[in-house]
């Protein structure tokens, strides 16, 4: 298992969307940041345990005192979990003897939190982005009452991509654990919304450097 490190974040700083191979959780000492991604934008202050999937992509901006984030490498998981510690400091000192077993033991008894709601057209366009695979952007955004430009900028400040390329890190997120969780590349194409097993493969080779029949499922 390879040991937790530390890192620290300058005030203000900011991390662009970026994606990581393998699985891992980030728990935060000290400041804070926001976490943008497909999922939503979470408030993380100190005791937030951030656990990514492999292959999740994420930005952070971090606020005015900056953070102290205590990283654990290697974790397994399906999805992305934001979760508040009630007791920080034991988890800080499992996590820096046994990394292995820390995101574990708190997944149980930890708090749940949500991320930060969005205004409702927004909700509403990433809810059509999903629903409406086949309708273009410029109509839902006309459904939402807002011009397309507003919600390009909306949309890729709220979440890091704009609407064309939201749309594209769900599905993709969706095929990643589809083919993780050992489904046939046709049938995770089918099902994640792809139009044909080629398109996965180009957007996930792309992503990822794995095509769908060679994708690590562990």
């Amino acid at each position: 298992m390879t040991p937790a490190y530390e890192t620290r974040h300058d005030a203000r700083e900011t991390l662009p969307v970026h994606r990581h191979a393998m699985g891992y959780a980030a728990l935060v000492l000290d400041g804070g940041y926001e976490e943008v991604c497909a999922d939503g934008r979470f408030a993380c202050g100190p005791g937030t345990l951030v656990i990514h999937p492999a292959w999740h992509t994420h930005g952070d901006e971090f606020g005015c005192g900056g953070a102290v984030v205590l990283n654990l490498p290697d974790i397994a998981a399906d999805s992305l979990s934001v979760i508040r510690i009630s007791n920080p400091q034991s988890l800080e000192k499992l996590a820096r003897e046994h990394p292995g077993l820390a995101a574990e033991a708190v997944r149980e008894e930890a708090e749940t939190v949500a991320p930060i709601a969005p205004a409702r057209w927004l909700v509403k366009l990433t809810r059509l982005l999903c629903e409406c695979p086949d309708v273009a952007v410029d109509k839902i955004a006309e459904q939402c009452g807002v011009s397309p430009e507003h919600a390009a900028r909306a949309c890729k400040s709220w979440f890091g991509f704009g609407p064309v390329q939201l749309r594209k890190e769900k599905r993709l997120q969706l095929a990643i654990k589809l083919l993780r969780d050992g489904a046939n590349p046709a049938v995770a194409a089918l099902e994640a919304g792809f139009s044909d097993q080629p398109h996965l493969t180009r957007l996930l080779k792309r992503a990822t450097g794995h095509t769908p029949a060679r994708f690590p499922t562990s």
